[in-house]
Parts: C-alpha cells; sequence; structure tokens
C-alpha cells in the first residue's frame, strides 16, 4: 500500500480538458489480487496483534473532506442514504460515517483479506452492527449483479416487503479513493501480466516477505488479472464507469479520489456514462511555472438517458 502512496507525490498538471494527453501507466503488481491478498494479510495480523488498522490511503486529510462532502449533501437523509464504499480496504471511510450516524453502510472489496480486517476493526469499535462488509469483485458484471440482488431481497425480508419483483439494490452515494487508482495499473491480460512478473524480483513488499521469510520470486501467479473475461482485452480502467453507473441510483453521485488522474482527465475518461457534478477542493502549488496539486476529488452524476 505504501509503494502506491509514493507513486502519488508527482505534481498533477491543470490541463485543459480537450487537449489532455493520453496517460501512459506501466503494468505494476499494485493492479494485481495477489499483491493486495497478501498486503492484507499481513494488516490483519499488524491488527490482531498491535491494534493497528493500517494505512490511511492519501493521508487522514483527504479521508475527512470526503466524509464532510458526504455529511454536508446528505445529513438530512442519513437513515436512507446507501452509502458503498467501492474497494474499502480496511473500511476507515464507514467507520467515519458510521459515527456521524449514517444508518446504510455498505463496503465491498475484492480481497477477503481486506474484507477480515474491516470486519475486525469495526467490531472492534463496535460499529458491525451499523456496517455491513463483503468480498465482491464490482468489476465482474455477472457477480455484481447477483451480489446487488441478494442486497435487494435481504431489504425486502428484513422490511417484511413483498419479493415478487426484486430489482438489484442500487446506492445513492458511491466512493473511491483510490480504487480507480489501482484498477489503472492493472495487466491488461495474462500475457502482460506475465511479462510484468517476469521484469521484477519482488511480487509484494519488501516488508512482507521479510515478515514471511519467503524469497523473491519470478513466477507469474494464476490469479494475477483481476476480474472475469480479462482476456477480452478491455482496460479495466474502462470497465470502470459503466459498472459503478449500474450500481448508482438515478439521482446518485460518485465521489472519487485519484492521485494518478486529474480532475480534467477523470471527466474525460467517464464523460460516455457520468457528466461532472462538482469537486472538493486541495490546496495547489506551482512547479517550474506549471500550477497543480497531488490529489483530484471529482464528484459525478449520471448522464440523462437520451430522450
Amino acid at each position: 500500500m505504501s509503494s502506491l502512496l509514493h507513486s502519488c507525490t508527482f505534481v498533477q498538471q491543470m490541463s485543459d480538458e480537450s487537449s489532455i494527453p493520453q496517460p501512459d501507466f506501466g503494468p505494476s503488481q499494485l493492479g494485481t489480487k495477489d499483491y493486495w491478498d497478501k498486503v492484507y494479510d499481513r494488516e490483519v495480523n499488524n491488527f490482531k496483534d498491535h491494534g493497528d488498522i493500517g494505512e490511511i490511503w492519501f493521508g487522514e486529510d483527504s479521508a475527512m473532506k470526503m466524509v464532510d462532502w458526504v455529511e454536508e449533501n446528505y445529513e438530512s437523509i442519513k437513515e436512507t442514504c446507501s452509502i458503498l464504499d467501492l474497494g474499502c480496504g480496511n473500511g476507515h471511510l464507514l467507520l467515519d460515517l458510521a459515527e456521524l450516524d449514517f444508518e446504510d453502510l455498505t463496503g465491498i472489496d475484492y480481497s477477503p483479506a481486506a474484507i477480515e480486517l474491516a470486519r475486525a476493526v469495526a467490531a472492534d469499535k463496535e460499529l458491525d452492527h451499523v456496517i455491513k462488509y463483503e468480498a465482491v469483485d464490482f468489476l465482474a458484471e455477472k457477480e455484481t449483479l447477483e451480489w446487488c440482488t441478494q442486497q435487494a431481497v435481504v431489504a425486502a425480508v428484513e422490511g417484511n416487503e413483498a419479493q415478487d419483483d426484486i430489482q438489484p439494490k442500487k446506492f445513492k452515494v458511491l466512493l473511491d479513493k483510490g480504487t480507480y487508482d489501482a484498477i489503472s495499473l492493472h495487466q491488461k491480460n495474462k500475457r502482460d501480466a506475465a511479462i510484468a512478473a517476469a521484469a521484477t524480483t519482488v511480487v509484494s513488499d519488501e516488508n512482507i516477505e521479510e515478515e514471511q521469510g519467503e524469497e523473491a520470486t519470478t513466477t507469474p501467479k494464476d490469479n494475477i488479472v483481476l476480474a472475469e473475461n480479462d482476456d477480452n482485452m478491455e482496460e479495466l480502467a474502462d470497465r470502470y464507469p459503466k459498472r459503478v453507473a449500474a450500481m448508482m441510483q438515478d439521482d446518485g453521485r460518485l465521489l472519487i479520489t485519484s492521485c494518478n488522474w486529474t480532475q480534467a482527465e477523470l471527466i474525460q475518461r467517464f464523460a460516455h456514462v457520468f457528466e461532472y457534478d462538482s469537486h472538493l477542493k486541495y490546496p495547489t502549488f506551482t512547479f517550474g511555472g506549471v500550477k497543480g496539486q497531488t490529489i483530484s476529488s471529482v464528484v459525478f452524476k449520471k448522464k440523462a438517458p437520451p430522450a
């Protein structure tokens, strides 16, 4: 996780949307499930031994800005505002929202170890009755549809409602802090993944290997691809917007925080599904005559369907 943070220290240029250069992200182990499973396995053990919940991506300030935005915009419907944290990791965003009395909170992550950690932390803080954490790969269309339908069934049962025409649950607010960044570092297919694995002698960070006493390996992992149907050559980063939109209510909002993409780049890459709504402000600075910032947080809404 710290490796991803270190990759975020460059200055983001404030480009004009019409002239954004295409980013060139090379494949990285940080875009693989194998890497994150190892990271969260370690953090589960750290939490059990020391009570440390692990890294807060991009720092506490960016996390609190996201939490503050949710509270400012949805305070009046705390009991019914359904919130989904995409790639929840240790679940800290939802913990903060639960402490503000939001009640419909769900976190998903494709790493079972991340979910184990998030559940353990929530239980320790006695918030596990408010927050639901589940292992879901939301880039896998069939898996996500089945999961959303299951959530709707559970809600109907709990509310003693009819189950004759159950539709998949959709969420009012979706949060992403660093997940899209990690997805953007994923290899396009198994061949690219194998090349990336062969080019490095470390499959996860050095601390994990030192603690486990394992030798570095160049052997590609079978599960190095992230989601279903990767061999169709569709970039997972390109798959992301439509998968997220499918889980969002028509009047819902996506708040995404990134250190690898500028605001203009995010707007451009999501333009076929979402449109810009607003953004969170961060301090800016100038380097070499270029004004920029290290983090972008952008709010998106669904595009209206064609008339």
